[in-house]
């Protein structure tokens, strides 16, 4: 398992040295994510996520946001879900509001977990118009041990992501390696790597660190 855990990350550090770019800003996004049933159909989810910047052109550190978002998550089917959400975004001196509606597929395949999601969402700022932002995200994850992950084991994640503002395109990497600690709680840690502003032909590179802790309150 060791020497699988390596080289799943050598290989995403190979592939983010041969995309990037110059102009390369890179972070650290800690994230905890509380959720909670509210019946057999229905979870309420909650978030805190902040960005800080430790590298950018201007060799700068600096805290980039905090993210504060809570989502109504609605079971329709046996793999199939709708998210209703909230994002306050606190930005330097901005505040920003976001709210977005995801429809969610998870297959089994398997020992592999497959899943996509649909987003669309709407920002809010004052004295700004409001913009909209469409997303794409297919993601696998796997078991390093048997058929499913168990309590005590490690898995593998990767998510593809793909966000189109009506102006220009953004594809998001999303590698990670997770870890169910109990049945209540899991972390997971890797890589979110970004590439933007396509269209325009000025392409940005964005290299962030995430650890996310997932609770749950039930």
């Amino acid at each position: 398992m060791g020497k699988q855990i390596v080289s799943f990350f050598a290989f995403i550090l190979f592939f983010i040295q041969i995309n990037s770019q110059t102009n390369l800003d890179a972070g650290f996004l800690p994230k905890v994510v509380l959720s909670k049933k509210i019946s057999e159909k229905t979870k309420w989810i909650n978030s805190l996520e902040s960005r800080t910047v430790l590298y950018d052109d201007a060799y700068q550190f600096s805290h980039s946001l905090v993210d504060i978002s809570s989502i109504i998550s609605l079971k329709t089917g046996l793999n199939q879900s709708f998210n209703f959400g909230y994002i306050l975004r606190l930005r330097d001196t901005r505040t920003i509001h976001r709210t977005f509606q995801h429809f969610n597929l998870v297959n089994q395949l398997s020992t592999l977990k497959l899943g996509h999601r649909f987003a669309f969402e709407q920002f809010f700022e004052s004295e700004k118009q409001t913009t909209f932002r469409m997303r794409y995200r297919i993601s696998a994850e796997k078991a390093l041990n048997g058929e499913k992950v168990d309590v005590k084991e490690f898995y593998l994640k990767f998510g593809n992501e793909y966000l189109y503002d009506f102006s220009d395109l953004e594809i998001r990497f999303t590698p990670y390696l997770g870890y169910q600690a109990t049945k209540k709680d899991k972390i997971e840690f890797g890589f979110d790597y970004r590439l933007s502003n396509f269209i325009e032909n000025a392409t940005e590179n964005n290299l962030w660190f995430r650890v996310t802790w997932y609770i749950s309150l039930n």
